[in-house]
């Protein structure tokens, strides 16, 4: 009877150990998302609802890929920043400018391009994050070190530092 007892004990305290590491879990896992390291560059949404921060602009090769979260800036707001990449927009709306010199976005075999399809963002009370870009672009030669973005429903986010890989 002894043991029974004994193996009880350590099965309930093993259970309360892996509760704990998994509520230890969300809250690293939220302190990481809101700790993470400061953005590269920014710009606000043309509603002002949320501040796009670029995370990373890496030239491997010849692409260059830029990756962007929303941060709320207003609370409890859903908002529809593009619903689709028309062409016209494609042309006017999604490039990037170095130099003096205009990239437009690559396009894959289908002729898509190589960017987020639609782009929505959802501000929630407690949440660090809104809604995430990509795009992938042509690199500009290895002697450009900075790009400009410009993409459809954000303002134009100056002086990118680009990363090589």
């Amino acid at each position: 009877m002894r043991s029974n007892k004994s193996i009880s004990l350590v099965a309930a305290a093993c259970l309360a150990v892996v509760i704990g590491s998994a509520a230890g879990f969300n809250t690293a896992r939220s302190e990481a998302l809101t700790t993470s390291k400061p953005p590269l560059a920014t710009g606000i949404t043309n509603s002002g609802a949320a501040e796009a921060q670029v995370t990373e602009a890496t030239r491997k090769g010849d692409i260059l890929t830029i990756k962007i979260r929303f941060a709320p800036l207003v609370p409890d707001k859903m908002e529809s920043i593009y619903a689709q990449i028309t062409e016209k927009d494609y042309e006017n709306s999604f490039y990037v400018l170095a130099g003096d010199k205009k990239y437009l976005l690559l396009r894959d075999s289908q002729d898509t391009p190589l960017a987020s399809p639609q782009l929505s963002i959802r501000n929630t009370k407690d949440s660090p994050v809104s809604g995430t870009w990509y795009g992938r672009f042509p690199a500009p030669p290895k002697d450009i070190t900075e790009v400009s973005l410009t993409i459809h429903g954000v303002e134009t986010i100056d002086s990118i530092p680009i990363a090589d890989r």
